[in-house]
């Protein structure tokens, strides 16, 4: 007879309608690893974090499914050469949705190398990411993001509220 993994469990446990943070509870692991888990089986966990598979949480997940590699310096420069290739097709499909999942695949990125100190690598997406967050709107004006001095904002927050009512 096989023997009950706490893969089973958790799976058997979301089954019966348990949360992931109940199911995390009463297994005594952390949440992460039960909604990988669940990711992992095909089922979409109601629960994200740093840690968790982006598989389950959105539609573009299987495109980017594996990209993420920063076990040394070359492995986070080919993943974030994957990650720019796919950006710029994106950008070709004026994809924005796909635009904004490959900066948030590099960030992921940047914040798990992080979090188990690779630094340099972390570096790596850190500059793709500050390369690529660029506002590509036509109407956009730098100008407009200077907030009013002290003695035009009268007349801006009135203006303001004259659309508003």
């Amino acid at each position: 007879m096989r023997r009950l993994t706490k893969k089973d469990l958790a799976l058997s446990l979301h089954a019966a309608g348990r949360t992931v943070e109940e199911i995390a509870r009463a297994l005594e692991t952390h949440p992460s690893y039960v909604a990988n888990v669940l990711a992992a089986a095909g089922k979409t966990p109601d629960y994200t974090d740093l840690y968790v598979s982006s598989t389950a949480q959105n539609g573009y997940a299987k495109q980017f499914q594996g990209v993420l590699r920063f076990k040394d310096m070359e492995a986070a420069r080919a993943s974030v050469a994957k990650i720019d290739q796919m950006y710029h097709s994106y950008v070709r499909e004026n994809d924005r949705r796909g635009q904004h999942q490959a900066q948030l695949i590099a960030l992921i990125g940047k914040n798990r190398a992080e979090g188990v100190g690779k630094y340099a690598e972390a570096q790596v997406f850190a500059e793709w990411l500050m390369n690529n967050l660029d506002v590509h709107r036509s109407d956009y004006n730098a100008t407009d993001l200077v907030p009013p001095r002290a003695d035009e904002e009268v007349d801006y927050f009135a203006g303001a509220l004259a659309f508003a009512s």
